[in-house]
């Protein structure tokens, strides 16, 4: 009888060795994914983060889930990058919230439509979305001349919207879309670069007077 408990004890010791080392190993996993996450993020221009916050805020809500609810299983070394992260996070969070603006509903309405052709932004079929990143870079070249900073906020809002769905339709898109809707964001981000460096030599201009 007794060797029999003794065999249980052992039997269970070594399924709750194995349990933990595994689960040890998905979180190195989980913590390898955000690190690759977060060095194809930390390369962006913080327009092309603010761009794409609400997808930001969710990639890294999602990669972090498991991470949180069993940090205390990290090795210390690990722990110390996952803390890392999570500070360099907290400080785009903290960026990206105060950027947000109180857009009229209506007339952000007016924009989606006029930029993209919709108001269901969300719903946009993968094969349609080029052409709608197509559309929305051409009324920015058309009309960007003549936009004041609120119009400015409008577009990077819808342009934000088509950023979120394009993350959201990744893998059903065609490496062609893929490749001329990057090009496309690269643009989108240089005019709007280019209007603040504009309105900053501007605003020098006025100080040295």
């Amino acid at each position: 009888m007794m060797r029999k408990i003794n065999w249980m004890l052992t039997m269970l010791l070594t399924v709750a060795v194995v349990g933990f080392a595994q689960a040890q190993s998905q979180l190195e996993q989980d913590l390898a994914d955000l690190r690759t996450w977060m060095q194809k993020r930390s390369v962006q221009a913080d327009s092309a983060i603010t761009a794409e916050w609400p997808t930001v805020k969710k990639e890294f809500k999602e990669l972090t889930y498991s991470l949180d609810n069993n940090t205390k299983k990290l090795s210390d070394k690990s722990r110390e990058e996952y803390n890392t992260y999570k500070q360099q996070y907290k400080e785009w969070e903290a960026y990206n919230e105060s950027q947000l603006v109180d857009l009229d509903g209506r007339e952000l309405e007016r924009w989606e439509r006029n930029m993209t052709g919709t108001t269901n932004i969300d719903r946009v079929k993968p094969v349609h979305l080029r052409d709608a990143f197509i559309r929305a870079l051409e009324y920015t070249r058309q009309k960007k001349q003549n936009w004041s900073l609120r119009d400015w906020e409008y577009a990077e809002f819808v342009v934000g919207e088509l950023n979120t769905r394009k993350a959201q339709t990744q893998d059903l898109l065609s490496t062609g879309d893929k490749i001329k809707i990057a090009a496309l964001q690269v643009e989108f981000t240089a005019l709007k670069r280019g209007r603040e460096v504009k309105d900053s030599y501007k605003q020098a201009r006025e100080d040295n007077r």
